[in-house]
């Protein structure tokens, strides 16, 4: 009942070209939901009020939406609403209207709306409640503080007590989201002075309201700002507005099928080899010859010559003896339409990759960007449907099931990786981030590492959702300036359904402000979302979400090098510097996770004692959570502390932080004394590796310290450690990782 009756008001107001729905319109939908509306009336011509006491005047207009900024809100008492002072005051609206607009408003008429009575003091008695369109992930649910304190409050709190937002579609989903705000909290009786005003049920009944109107085609966005409750805990709205309008269609989605000849391709094609010098093209074409394609597997488009580093050459397309599993276009962006058009209307190209830029994130470069989108538009229709196409504007791609590494950066500026960790597949829209971020994380080695680039057809979810069944994929990482329309969801099932499989995904969504957006519409053509419901959404989904670049990289390194480890919040902090417990300690509690001290047993806390004894500074030192070793502590007694710790059940998972200048420890790579040298053989470089395997706890180090000590951390790492040079990055990246 509901959504046919909104249905009806949206159907009737695009027939008229109208682009909104008034707040006498929205009050019939709340009614027919059987929620609570204030009492009120819209009178016309001489009509006359039929409410008595306080009430509010207000103008009804598809037109004037701020109705505030015209003078469109009185307050009066009922008996002062005649119609001569109607007449005058719609009158007034529309002259100030005209003035500011240049032409003059659509009246429907004056609102006549009784005043609810409500606590103006406290907190939590306006709400917002309202349903927002994005394009890259449909209709958007928000219940936060409303009237004024959503200005005042909004960009102050933490996230998720400024404002809940969720899908609409899953209202239980949703109530554990609005259970973490101050607005739920303050009228659940849960702050200190408040007492209940509002249950479950009441909530419940509200977004189910949400979850109903979502399903109607055409609504944009709808806004009750604010929703008042009263003093005996009713909810009721005394402002509404709905937008609405006809969405655009969606293009044709990709044959995703055909990633696998994308993933592991049996033949490939490479435009734009140079003959004469080493260019893109030749690095490509090279790097597929050294990583075991043969020249019969390979193909070079290009005229003028029959060979190129002994493999053959056509001059166009057609000249293909059949269909390539991949082509790689690494041309000009202006060559590249006129070839991606050939290979596609004589179906040569099972899979593409576009190199080139200068399209669409370039002025003037939008005509060539959607050339390359119809001709792909044309090819859906067809039974061969198409070619999946990665790019424009992508620096290539590695796959180590496909054998291939179609990048372009020479090798002795990006040397080819040896690490020991090979659990990541890494997706981003920007091809210099992958490798900047991969040559700070020296021991992972990505199965997939995707450059998306434009996403003028295959979107970041397509590739997460496909990488996400390979077994030996555990952890997905994702770089994302703007998800195309519809890829937001996609990419929230695609992450569930990772997480269902036991993967953990992480994202860096860039173009979160004013300023990104307009960096990220120059270098990729992505137009940003709102951060704050990428955020929310994805974070309910199970992303773990990061807000710097080292944090990304801290929780990469985590999720790769304890991928399969249990998880708990209990968690043991020792080092060998008061600081750095202290400084990690007051890090176990944040916006995105709540860790707790691990509480020893008897007969840990008897070996800790044992192991600090040996080394004479158990009369410094208790055996506690956090322990602070002191700087005598050696090697040996970080180790077997750290040993009695992972054995505790109490214990979750251990942060053990080396500040490596104490003399007392064999740190250094090289040095006149080797007993102060990693190759010792009580040397935390050598033993804790070992450690590190034999225990399924999580278990991060931390080495705080500059290049000298780089030996030091590349040995820990080289042995499967995750290594951190900031003790409170280990922490909070240790804590999101082991937050559910």
């Amino acid at each position: 009942m509901t959504s046919e009756v909104l249905g009806s008001l949206v159907r009737e107001a695009i027939a008229k070209g109208a682009s909104v729905l008034t707040e006498p319109e929205l009050y019939r939908v709340l009614s027919a939901a059987g929620l609570p509306v204030p009492d009120h009336e819209v009178l016309t011509g001489a009509a006359r009020c039929s409410l008595q006491g306080p009430v509010v005047l207000k103008v009804v207009s598809r037109d004037v939406l701020h109705k505030s900024d015209v003078g469109g809100v009185r307050f009066l008492d009922a008996a002062e609403v005649t119609p001569s002072v109607v007449s005058s005051f719609l009158a007034e609206v529309s002259t100030r209207w005209t003035s500011a607009h240049g032409r003059t408003p659509s009246l429907d008429g004056a609102l006549v709306m009784r005043r609810v009575d409500f606590d103006r003091t406290r907190l939590g008695a306006e709400v917002i409640v309202g349903l927002r369109r994005t394009p890259e992930f449909g209709l958007v649910g928000m219940i936060g503080l409303g009237g004024v304190k959503t200005e005042i409050f909004g960009g102050r709190l933490p996230r998720r007590e400024a404002t809940a937002i969720f899908s609409p579609a899953d209202p239980s989903a949703a109530l554990g989201e609005l259970k973490q705000t101050l607005v739920y909290r303050d009228l659940a009786g849960r702050l200190r002075g408040s007492d209940r005003l509002l249950d479950d049920a009441a909530w419940l009944r509200l977004l189910e309201f949400l979850r109903d109107v979502a399903t109607v085609p055409g609504l944009e966005e709808l806004e009750f700002n604010p929703f008042v409750v009263t003093k005996t805990g009713v909810l009721v709205p005394v402002d509404a507005l709905a937008r609405v309008g006809t969405a655009p269609a969606e293009r044709a989605r990709p044959p995703i099928d055909k990633l696998r000849a994308f993933f592991e391709p049996k033949s490939i094609a490479v435009a734009g080899v140079s003959s004469k010098h080493v260019n893109m093209g030749r690095i490509i074409l090279r790097n597929l010859l050294r990583d075991g394609f043969t020249p019969e597997q390979l193909t070079v488009l290009k005229q003028g010559d029959t060979a190129i580093d002994g493999v053959r050459c056509v001059a166009t397309p057609t000249d293909l003896a059949g269909p390539v599993d991949l082509a790689v276009l690494a041309v000009s962006a202006s060559a590249a339409p006129e070839l991606m058009q050939s290979l596609v209307e004589h179906q040569k190209a099972e899979s593409i990759i576009v190199i080139p830029g200068g399209m669409a994130e370039k002025e003037g470069g939008a005509e060539k960007q959607r050339a390359l989108e119809d001709v792909l538009a044309r090819s859906r229709s067809t039974p061969w449907r198409g070619p999946v196409v990665c790019g424009p504007n992508s620096m290539g791609v590695v796959s180590v099931p496909g054998g291939y590494d179609t990048t372009f950066i020479p090798a002795h500026k990006l040397p080819r990786k040896t690490g020991s960790v090979r659990n990541l597949a890494f997706i981003s829209q920007s091809g210099a981030f992958t490798i900047t971020r991969g040559s700070h994380l020296e021991q992972l080695v990505p199965r997939y590492l995707v450059s998306a680039g434009n996403q003028a057809d295959l979107g970041i979810a397509d590739f997460v959702g496909y990488v996400a069944k390979d077994p030996e994929v555990k952890v997905i990482a994702a770089y994302v300036e703007g998800f195309t329309p519809g890829d937001g969801s996609r990419f929230l099932e695609a992450s569930r359904v990772a997480q269902s499989l036991g993967k953990r995904v992480i994202l860096y969504k860039g173009g979160r402000s004013p300023e990104g957006q307009g960096t990220a519409a120059g270098h990729t053509a992505a137009i940003a979302g709102d951060y704050r419901a990428c955020w929310h959404l994805c974070r309910a989904a199970g992303v773990l979400v990061a807000e710097s670049f080292a944090e990304f990289e801290g929780l990469v390194r985590v999720s790769c090098a304890l991928a399969g480890r249990p998880r708990g919040s209990r968690v043991m902090l020792m080092s060998n510097a008061g600081f750095e417990v202290v400084g990690m300690a007051d890090h176990l509690r944040g916006e995105t996770h709540a860790l707790e001290l691990a509480k020893l047993s008897s007969l840990t806390k008897d070996r800790v004692r044992a192991a600090l004894a040996r080394c004479k500074v158990d009369e410094l030192v208790d055996a506690k959570n956090p322990l602070d070793m002191t700087p005598s502590a050696p090697d040996s007694a970080h180790l077997e502390i750290a040993q009695a710790v992972l054995e505790d059940d109490g214990v979750d998972a251990l942060v053990l932080g080396v500040v490596p200048m104490s003399p007392a420890l064999a740190s250094l790579g090289s040095s006149e004394n080797d007993a102060e040298t990693i190759a010792s053989a009580d040397s935390l470089a050598r033993t804790l590796p070992a450690l590190f395997k034999a225990t399924t706890k999580p278990m991060v180090a931390v080495v705080d310290a500059g290049r000298l000590y780089d030996p030091f951390v590349a040995a820990l790492e080289a042995g499967g450690v995750p290594v951190f040079r900031r003790g409170d990055e280990a922490v909070r990246a240790l804590g999101a990782w082991l937050a559910d």
